[in-house]
């Protein structure tokens, strides 16, 4: 027997039907409110970027309470990932560890304001429903050839199967061997 462990970076977003039943507000529409504030603020200032969500905490450019929704959300989302990835992938590994878990929203936007579309895919970024995990995953394993132990491309695999139904996207962003 071994213990194989692996590293796993997804980036899953959570569909505005099965938010609904849980959230008052959309995510959609405060995404499109922060977007738009934060591309006029970024235009305004002449910024060659898009400042994180955390920026806006102590400049007076948004609305308290749509950053308040936001954060809301965003902890909803957060617990309702968490529980479902824990429900579907502890049958699956010997054990599931959360490494970090972040709402994209609250990251730096790949975003540049000059791009094409920039306020679209500004939106799609700041709308709070897509969180990024990483993952320490371990299984057991009774195969003794080395060379066919790959962790990584076992976790890689269960991860997209077993979680691609539950959610709107699922993607495995990284793996790698611990």
């Amino acid at each position: 027997m071994y213990i194989d462990r692996a590293r796993v970076g997804v980036l899953i977003t959570v569909s505005e039907d099965d938010l609904s039943q849980h959230l008052p507000c959309s995510p959609q529409r405060v995404g499109v409110e922060l977007a738009q504030a934060i591309d006029a603020y970024a235009h305004k200032q002449a910024l060659g970027y898009y400042p994180a969500l955390e920026y806006f905490r102590n400049v007076d450019v948004l609305d308290k309470d749509l950053l308040d929704s936001a954060e809301q959300i965003a902890w909803l989302v957060s617990k309702l990932v968490r529980e479902e990835v824990q429900k579907k992938l502890r049958p699956i590994f010997s054990t599931v560890q959360f490494e970090t878990v972040q709402t994209q929203a609250f990251s730096m936007p790949p975003v540049r304001p000059n791009q094409k579309d920039a306020l679209e895919k500004l939106t799609q970024f700041y709308t709070p429903n897509t969180i990024k995990l990483e993952l320490i995953l371990s299984m057991l394993r009774k195969d003794t050839d080395l060379a066919e132990r790959k962790a990584e491309v076992y976790a890689r695999k269960m991860i997209f199967r077993w979680l691609r139904d539950s959610f709107e996207h699922v993607e495995v962003t990284s793996s790698a061997e611990v």
